[in-house]
């Protein structure tokens, strides 16, 4: 599988990444090389492979827990973030274009 240099542009910009023309050339030998890779594992017989990340991470999870802070620790908190209304923290968006 081959990149072209247009899918590299339009990978960047999904990236929000501003590259050069040389910056363009080389990721796009880079991914040809990364996705010729992938190709290559793709093609290895794993039909008697047994999965053994999946068990070893499974003893790493833990549950997820409200840990409560006093309102010193709060306020602390809302007083270094730049923006916010009330107890709500505002964010910039994932999916919005960045303002100029």
């Amino acid at each position: 599988m081959s990149i072209t240099c247009e899918e590299v542009q339009k990978l960047a910009e999904l990236a929000r990444l501003e590259l050069t023309e040389e910056e363009i050339k080389k990721t796009e030998t880079d991914l040809d090389a990364i996705l010729g890779y992938v190709q290559r594992l793709a093609q290895i017989d794993t039909t008697d492979s047994k999965p053994t990340a999946a068990e070893a991470m499974s003893e790493g999870w833990r549950e997820d827990e409200a840990i409560p802070c006093d309102d010193r620790t709060r306020e602390l908190i809302y007083s270094n973030f730049p923006a916010r209304k009330g107890n709500l923290l505002h964010t910039p968006g994932v999916f919005s274009a960045p303002k100029k």
